[in-house]
């Protein structure tokens, strides 16, 4: 009897992998083999995630405007694209949105939001609020008010929460202009490929990268690196999303360790945001680089904790 084959979901660096091999001019079966799954999961992958996507009639499988040289002059419109992160969105939303309704009054989640709301902009912790208040306790259980907030059914921010980047959430993202970047340099310097570079060296020197904003209207932001054996992070001013300010500030850094820069900064994790797109460059003067995957703060949780006690002075919205 044969065994059924096994339904192996993608994952985002699965997508990741499939929008560097696309940059590689690479064909869907080149994919599904360096996969390790069918020609047809890749097939339907690219038909359901592409954004403003059509079929290339010039070519005779489904074909990207990744890479194409004629994109710029192209009649077909719009133009077909593949991004990781809006196909790694799409199908969240594809699994989450039937669990997002609430079974909750609109009344029972009144009352929960005129007790709730206060105490969470004076700055106690939901946790704190919960366990103290009999009433909230008799209306829903603490998970459930975490989801009322996640979902924005609450008069309060997420981000208001103290301890907000400390739990998974799933909150509608909102639609963002499409910039397709070349994320080839992240291949090989993925979350996974971090957890088995310090597996395979124990005792290494692992050093957390990320940046506290201030103000949306800023133009500077605070590049903050944490030391996780010493548990101790300092900060640096940076051009707010300028990855080349990002990299010209490291490297005065390393030129002023010196020879010992090596060893101090063996295995460094960043964010994957656009601020970081330079990141991998500075293997010229220290270790190995490596990217956090997107959406997963606690991939970096020593830099996040330190953020937290940098939130309990500097609220979300004020000067850092």
């Amino acid at each position: 009897m044969t065994k059924k084959p096994v339904y192996k979901r993608l994952t985002i660096e699965n997508r990741m992998d499939i929008q560097a091999a696309i940059h590689d001019g690479k064909n869907i079966s080149d994919i599904s083999r360096m996969l390790g799954v069918s020609k047809s999961t890749i097939s339907r992958e690219l038909n359901r995630r592409m954004t403003r996507g059509m079929f290339c009639s010039t070519i005779k499988i489904i074909a990207t405007c990744n890479v194409c040289s004629k994109k710029s002059y192209c009649n077909y419109h719009p133009k077909l694209y593949y991004d990781y992160k809006v196909s790694e969105d799409k199908a969240q939303d594809l699994r989450m949105t039937p669990r997002r309704k609430s079974r909750l009054s609109k009344g029972v989640i009144k009352e929960i939001d005129e007790i709730v709301t206060p105490l969470i902009m004076r700055g106690q912790s939901l946790h704190h609020i919960y366990v103290s208040d009999a009433r909230i306790q008799m209306l829903c259980s603490e998970r459930t008010l975490r989801r009322l907030i996640y979902r924005r059914e609450l008069s309060v921010s997420p981000s208001s929460l103290r301890r907000y980047v400390r739990f998974p959430h799933h909150l509608l993202k909102k639609e963002k202009s499409l910039v397709i970047r070349d994320i080839r340099y992240i291949i090989g310097r993925k979350y996974s490929d971090y957890l088995n570079y310090v597996k395979a060296h124990q005792g290494i020197s692992r050093v957390e990268y990320d940046s506290v904003i201030g103000k949306i209207n800023d133009f500077r932001a605070i590049l903050t690196i944490t030391f996780v054996k010493y548990d101790f992070q300092f900060g640096l001013l940076i051009k707010k999303g300028d990855s080349s300010s990002v990299l010209e500030v490291l490297k005065g850094l390393y030129k002023k360790v010196g020879d010992k820069a090596k060893d101090i900064f063996e295995a460094n994790l960043c964010d994957n945001g656009t601020e970081f797109a330079q990141f991998y460059e500075i293997e010229r003067y220290v270790g190995q680089s490596f990217y956090a995957t997107p959406y997963r703060s606690n991939d970096k949780p020593h830099c996040e904790r330190a953020h937290e006690f940098v939130r309990y002075v500097f609220s979300k919205g004020q000067i850092a």
